[in-house]
């Protein structure tokens, strides 16, 4: 099995959880959202283009420079002074916080589809199209991505009430395949209670048809282990 390229031998020190990191939250997202989306979209064409292994050679040669470059630049802080935690970006900013670094919902993730919530509806509900980045079987999206999306709504849902859950329990049913380049809507709700253990289920569903469903048990966690 081939290392992987940040955990090869000789990387800088720069990119350890040390010193000489900037704070995203601290910086304009504009620009980090269109690199991440451009980077999204080099990844369609990567997983879908049909080129010699010539033309490969070329295109990965190319993308080293650029990759060498990001390497030896400053770190995000890796603790809880982003943008990931409520409390400072409503004390500092004035705002919810956008979870920009998340796989799922983040704008400046490029790994994420990304999962987007849809305004303006009777319930809260999130939708997501999986191109073929996240396909599985032939045509359809792998199950697995499925069920992370059910696992953030749920854990969305589960705090309702700006207490902080993680998750304990999570059954997926997977009732049809998912298909690839297909609006999916996600929704969830709580069904109870007891104690620190919030029951709530979901369903990802396409305009036709439930595709999967899901039930969870979310733990609520005191914010002060956060750190």
């Amino acid at each position: 099995m081939q290392t992987p390229y940040f955990m090869r031998p000789g990387l800088p020190e720069r990119l350890d959880t040390g010193k000489h990191h900037t704070v995203m939250s601290g910086s304009p997202l504009e620009e980090r959202r269109r690199t991440a989306e451009l980077l999204r979209e080099i990844i369609r064409e990567i997983v879908t283009v049909d080129i010699d292994d010539g033309e490969l050679t070329s295109l990965a040669d190319a993308l080293v420079p650029l990759r060498d470059r990001l390497a030896g630049l400053p770190r995000i802080e890796r603790d809880n002074s982003g943008l990931h935690t409520r409390e400072h970006a409503g004390e500092r900013y004035g705002r919810t916080p956008l979870y920009d670094r998340d796989p799922l919902i983040g704008l400046s993730n490029p790994l994420s589809p990304p999962l987007r919530e849809v305004e303006n509806t009777d319930r809260r509900q999130w939708e997501v199209v999986f191109g073929h980045a996240y396909g599985g079987h032939p045509g359809l999206a792998h199950g697995g991505y499925v069920s992370a999306v059910l696992d953030h709504v749920l854990g969305v849902v589960a705090a309702g009430d700006g207490v902080a859950t993680m998750t304990g329990t999570l059954t997926t049913r997977f009732l049809l395949p998912t298909p690839l380049n297909t609006r999916l809507v996600c929704h969830g709700k709580v069904d109870r209670i007891e104690g620190r253990k919030v029951f709530c289920s979901a369903v990802v569903e396409t305009d036709r048809d439930v595709i999967a469903d899901a039930e969870g048990i979310y733990i609520r966690v005191d914010p002060a282990r956060y750190g």
